[in-house]
């Protein structure tokens, strides 16, 4: 296994088994509750978590963002704007987030499947080109780039995860 199968695998059963297990039966209100007024929600961490994946996929195959492209920005009632991707956010505007499991799960998808039709192309020595962040800034590999996604995913996930136990209480997680 090569690897882009290995980001490729984590990524998949990442989306598949905890994602999609922690937006489960979840309402509206469940998906903006927050421990407390410090911390973010699942739904604005789980769309910040895909904002930034599309941000790099898009850029690593110098293709639009599925945001931009796919128009889930219309969906989220927000900007077009391939820069808008939570980093940064204030509480205010965490706390003004509005989505659906739908909609969460609907966009997580389709940026997923873009990024597995990217790492398909991959080669190892398109692990090793430089590539700047889109605005300017420090060139990191490509491979480093998906170790970004990756971290992030990783992060994020064990975030929802936790915060989705905290909304419903123990048994959610599917054995």
């Amino acid at each position: 296994m090569d690897a882009t199968a290995v980001v490729s695998t984590a990524l998949t059963i990442d989306l598949n088994n905890f994602i999609k297990g922690a937006l489960n039966g979840l309402s509206d209100a469940d998906l903006a509750r927050r421990p407390n007024d410090q911390c973010n929600p699942i739904g604005w961490t789980l769309w910040h978590a895909t904002r930034v994946e599309d941000g790099i996929i898009a850029n690593i195959s110098s293709k639009a963002q599925v945001w931009v492209d796919g128009g889930w920005h219309q969906k989220f009632g927000m900007a077009a704007d391939p820069k808008l991707n939570g980093i940064g956010d204030s509480l205010e505007q965490v706390a003004a987030f509005k989505s659906t499991a739908a909609d969460l799960q609907g966009y997580a998808e389709a940026v997923r499947e873009k990024t597995l039709a990217c790492l398909n192309t991959l080669t190892p020595a398109d692990l090793d080109r430089d590539l700047a962040p889109p605005g300017g800034g420090d060139a990191r590999k490509v491979g480093a780039w998906l170790a970004v996604i990756l971290l992030d995913h990783l992060h994020h996930s064990g975030q929802v995860c936790y915060i989705r136990g905290y909304v419903t209480g123990k048994g959610w997680f599917p054995r």
